[in-house]
């Protein structure tokens, strides 16, 4: 299966720095997704869950504020602050 880079930095350090197959982000205009060869674009990102699936499994980040940048098929996340939730937290739970 294709993927393509993720990296996600926060003013503590990397958060994230990987390949994986898809994501999907809390942007500021409502939720979107990203899929390898996506066309390049800038989004601003919203306090949310961040969802990456990594060798068909997932990982899911609580971000901060911050901006999504897609450029030559890669991610880039620069973020607040982020921090990884375990496969067993309920990604709704992060938020309240």
């Amino acid at each position: 299966m294709s993927t393509f880079r993720l990296a996600i930095y926060t003013p503590e350090g990397t958060m994230f720095n990987g390949p994986v197959e898809s994501m999907t982000a809390p942007g500021r205009e409502g939720r979107f997704g990203v899929l390898p060869h996506h066309a390049s674009m800038i989004a601003s990102l919203k306090r949310g869950i961040l969802k990456a699936e990594t060798e068909g499994k997932p990982v899911l980040l609580l971000t901060g504020e911050g901006v999504l940048e897609v450029s030559d098929g890669d991610v880039t996340v620069l973020a607040d602050s982020a921090s990884v939730a375990e496969d067993t937290v309920n990604a709704d739970d992060l938020l309240k």
